[in-house]
């Protein structure tokens, strides 16, 4: 199956802007910088047999965090049909949210 990755910056409209890096194993995304409510996404096929893994780590001002932004264990917060399942990350000022829809997230991460 393939996997869509979402993160949207969802933070305060302020000066502060937020930095993200994202790679696996294989790829590295690069670096990002957003604007505030901007989507960016990313789709890869998962291997049926391999451990496909994606990490971020995200800065904001003072704050950070890095951690894994899909592995097989995190597919169980996508939805979708075939052949594509969606997977969104939010990314607030109070942590990181993750679901299968924008409407159906769980906070997963603080900032640190």
């Amino acid at each position: 199956p393939h996997y869509e990755v979402h993160i949207i910056d969802a933070l305060p409209n302020n000066n502060i802007p937020l930095w993200f890096h994202c790679a696996s194993k294989d790829d590295d995304l690069g670096y990002h910088n957003p604007k505030v409510g901007d989507d960016f996404h990313f789709r890869f096929n998962m291997h049926l047999f391999k451990h496909t893994l994606f990490f971020c780590h995200f800065w904001w001002g003072k704050k950070q965090n890095a951690f894994d932004v899909f592995t097989q264990d995190l597919a169980n917060n996508c939805s979708g049909d075939l052949p594509i399942y969606y997977c969104y990350w939010k990314v607030q000022e109070d942590g990181f949210y993750m679901g299968p829809q924008l409407s159906q997230l769980k906070k997963l991460h603080d900032w640190s």
